[in-house]
């Protein structure tokens, strides 16, 4: 029984290796064209991530849109955003706007951005749940650049 139990674990880590290798490149058949408006703006810019939604996302659909943004900053300046679109439906244009947290100010340097599809499960009430969720596909890339204070 135990070494069905390895074998099991095993395959899973085999079968999981190229689906994160997959995961970081952005999906060829769901590539978005990404914009951001301003291109460039200072410490205090709020930056308006736009794209084109390729599925239906929200309450009825088990995907949601999930906008990223990292620099590689220094402590007490934010170098790292995420937010989570709002429900669309296929074709529309989605926009999520981006901005410090608080009191918080951008950190100077160029914000490297990511758009991620990410699949939820329903879990049915009194129900267990799928073990095994699929892995966030990376479907568009975008920067940005903050230049002074």
């Amino acid at each position: 029984m135990r070494w069905r139990v390895v074998a099991l674990i095993a395959l899973a880590g085999i079968v999981s290796v190229p689906a994160a290798s997959e995961a970081v490149q952005p999906g060829h058949a769901a590539a978005l064209r990404v914009s951001v408006n301003p291109s460039a703006g200072s410490t205090s810019t709020h930056f308006a991530v736009s794209f084109r939604a390729a599925l239906t996302t929200g309450r009825s659909a088990h995907n949601v849109y999930r906008v990223t943004a990292s620099e590689r900053g220094s402590g007490g300046c934010q170098s790292g955003v995420g937010a989570v679109a709002p429900p669309s439906k296929a074709g529309s244009t989605v926009r999520v706007v981006l901005a410090p947290l608080g009191s918080k100010r951008w950190c100077r340097g160029t914000f490297r951005g990511q758009v991620w599809d990410v699949i939820t499960t329903a879990c049915p009430v009194g129900k267990a749940c799928p073990a095994i969720e699929p892995l966030p596909q990376m479907v568009g890339k975008f920067t940005f650049r903050v230049t002074r204070g």
